[in-house]
């Protein structure tokens, strides 16, 4: 992966994070989305993606995004 890459995806996540915090959440799950079509062995932004969809109500996809990411830091 390029280095100009890593930076968008990087980049993708903080605006996640933002809207997350801003309570913009599908705005934070697209900008994951974004991140993970990049790097989709990025962990921490799909445990941040399970984050927002826990808070949006949806427990079921976020149990999957915390069980996906756990997977990938515990294969590390």
């Amino acid at each position: 992966m390029l280095m100009s890459e890593l930076q968008r995806e990087h980049e993708f996540v903080e605006f996640g994070n933002l809207r997350d915090r801003e309570g913009q959440y599908e705005q934070a799950i697209a900008a994951y989305d974004s991140a993970l079509r990049i790097d989709p062995g990025d962990a921490d932004a799909l445990f941040d993606k399970g984050e927002t969809l826990e808070k949006m109500g949806h427990l079921m996809e976020a149990q999957k995004c915390y069980a996906l990411a756990m997977g990938m830091w515990n294969g590390y």
